[in-house]
């Protein structure tokens, strides 16, 4: 047999059965879809003591993917508004959680997205007009694009 007819051959022989699936890339708020988060695996955040913007309002955009068994890969800080040692904060606790696949996920579909930590904001649930205002500015500075629009329909397996 040819050798280049032979190595097609077993660079396919040897590919196929340990591919690797491509994570689905889609916003935080179609995630609930894919895969769940597990109750206590979002660590509290242990903030440093001293460092730079460590009381300002703020909020950390971190990049992931959650993996076939529940566990997060790729953990990557994409925005820090304003620029601080909170960072580091957010990602350690991207790195530990840990995900349940949706009903609907039967077959374990890896996904890309991101999440938004917010620091030293007003809760959700503020009244003050100024506090719901700075809350929602905040937290605007921190959305990544190219994760696909909140109208975006993902079949699911």
């Amino acid at each position: 047999m040819n050798r280049s007819l032979i190595g097609v051959i077993l660079a396919v022989a040897c590919s196929t059965p340990f591919a690797v699936e491509k994570p689905q890339v889609l916003p935080p708020e179609r995630l609930e879809n894919y895969w769940l988060l597990l109750s206590g695996s979002a660590k509290q955040a242990n903030a440093p003591n001293a460092g730079r913007n460590l009381d300002a309002p703020s909020c950390a955009a971190v990049a992931y993917v959650v993996e076939k068994d529940g566990s997060t890969s790729h953990v990557e800080l994409k925005r820090l508004v304003p620029d601080g040692d909170l960072g580091k904060v957010a990602v350690s606790v991207v790195q530990d959680m840990q995900f349940a696949p949706a009903p609907q996920n039967l077959g374990k579909t890896p996904v890309s997205t991101y999440v938004v930590i917010p620091f030293n904001l007003p809760g959700q649930n503020a009244t003050q007009a100024a506090d719901i205002e700075l809350r929602k500015r905040t937290l605007d500075a921190c959305k990544l694009d190219g994760f696909g629009a909140k109208d975006t329909v993902i079949q699911v397996r």
